[in-house]
């Protein structure tokens, strides 16, 4: 009977991950109203559980990793300077409601805590790579103990220090473990592919850039940006909407309430946040509001399928996946020196990076409709600061080899029939990968030579 309860959480946990009505991410921000900006959010952005353990006879011996930096202060503090300015204004107007005044209070705090430090790795960003290696070593201690590592980062400091970070911690808990970790230059093209790899042509990058300017859904994302109601949060902060729109430069009641929502968030990530004054001034429907604003642009830009201008972006990531793929390979051949690779990014690269290896419930559908591609995948499939990949590769005695993948700590699954899922035949992996690797590259070709006639 157990079992059978198993199969059939297991089931329905699958369906979960891939099918997101815009009810059920209503209710996922009434628990989780981070996930409205999810780019944006600490990590985890939700709770962590347990992970599967492996099929019988089958141990680990390599690990490979994909991580975006922890959690950072705003690159640029002029994007809370516009928001904390309608409330400065609007506060010497007199204007201001009880909580319109708490809020400007704790916005104010924000913002000055960011200056000097604009894209700068917080301390919370520092802890949460401790957190993610120090659970990898548990996970995977056979890894760590007989081997070695080997990581790249993006110059980023954020992205450096993060991996200084993660393998800091290693050598705490195992302190013989040899590890080789850089951010040269010529790592870059493989870090960050899309605008470090001189074979990404500057036509690509041009067509792309006009799709993102002129795009009809570009033009649907406007309309939402000015019809979609906010004037929820707007009568709780102010008791004179006119002019907090007009006087006070707010202009429009959504525009100041996603603009307030995500200073406000944001500032978690620099332990500056107010969870309980967040989620009395915003309603779930504005917050609903804000993720699909959020969401249509990644799934329109990085991280959706069905668009060949989307594809040929993420055919400019390929190069951080075939370094994971060779890393990988080499392992399985006894050919890596290492035990462990690591890769130190940014969320432009992690995210579209799980589209194009497939996983169930990170694959969305672009279209012009924006609500429609933000809720056509698992919101919780977008990349919180330090989201990651871990990929573990697993052998018997027979020299078969499984690999997991680890979303956010989290295992995931992928369209490939097996007995073992969540853990795949390797080469079953690298088949797969391939061929979303190929389709990508035919939509690049079909780009280029339309907009070259």
């Amino acid at each position: 009977m157990k079992r059978i309860f198993a199969i059939v959480a297991a089931i329905l946990a699958v369906a979960a991950a891939v099918a997101q009505s815009p009810e059920a991410i209503r209710e996922s921000l009434a628990r989780y109203p981070n996930l409205a900006c999810p780019t944006a959010s600490t990590y985890p952005s939700v709770p962590l559980g347990e992970i599967a353990k492996a099929p019988e006879g089958f141990e680990p011996f390599h690990f490979l990793l994909v991580g975006r930096h922890g959690s950072r202060y705003e690159q640029s503090s002029k994007k809370f300077a516009k928001t904390l300015s309608t409330f400065a204004k609007a506060d010497s107007l007199g204007i201001l409601t009880a909580e319109g005044k708490l809020l400007y209070k704790r916005l104010d705090a924000i913002y000055r805590a960011q200056l000097g430090y604009e894209g700068e790795l917080a301390d919370l960003g520092f802890e949460q790579w401790r957190g993610i290696a120090s659970r990898a070593y548990a996970n995977f201690k056979s890894i760590f103990d007989n081997g070695s590592i080997e990581a790249k980062s993006s110059r980023s400091m954020r992205c450096v220090m993060s991996m200084v970070s993660f393998n800091e911690t290693m050598k705490a808990l195992r302190p013989q473990i040899k590890i080789w970790q850089h951010a040269r230059n010529a790592d870059q093209p493989i870090v960050r592919p899309i605008t470090e790899n001189p074979n990404v042509s500057k036509r690509s990058e041009e067509i792309h850039k006009e799709y993102m300017k002129r795009g009809a859904w570009t033009k649907e994302r406007k309309k939402w940006d000015y019809e979609y109601d906010g004037s929820s949060f707007v009568s709780k902060v102010t008791t004179d909407r006119e002019a907090f729109l007009k006087m006070c430069g707010a202009k429009r009641d959504f525009r100041i309430t996603r603009y307030a929502f995500h200073m406000l968030l944001f500032g978690e990530n620099f332990e500056m946040g107010d969870r309980e004054l967040l989620t009395r001034l915003f309603t779930v429907d504005e917050m609903y509001g804000i993720y699909v604003y959020q969401t249509a642009q990644w799934v329109n830009n990085l991280i959706g399928v069905g668009n060949d201008m989307v594809a040929m972006r993420q055919s400019h990531v390929h190069p951080l996946i075939e370094d994971i793929l060779a890393s990988g390979n080499a392992a399985v051949e006894g050919k890596n020196p290492d035990t462990a690779n690591l890769r130190f990014t940014h969320d432009s690269y992690v995210g579209p990076l799980l589209s194009i290896i497939g996983y169930e419930g990170a694959v969305a559908k672009c279209g012009d409709d924006l609500e429609a591609a933000a809720t056509s995948f698992n919101h919780g499939m977008m990349v919180p600061m330090a989201a990651n990949l871990q990929l573990v590769l697993y052998r018997n005695k027979r020299g078969e080899v499984l690999v997991r993948s680890l979303i956010n700590e989290r295992d995931a699954t992928l369209p490939i029939k097996c007995k073992t899922a969540p853990f795949y035949p390797w080469k079953d992996f690298c088949k797969f990968v391939h061929k979303n690797m190929e389709r990508n590259d035919k939509s690049k070709e079909r780009v280029l030579a339309t907009y070259d006639k």
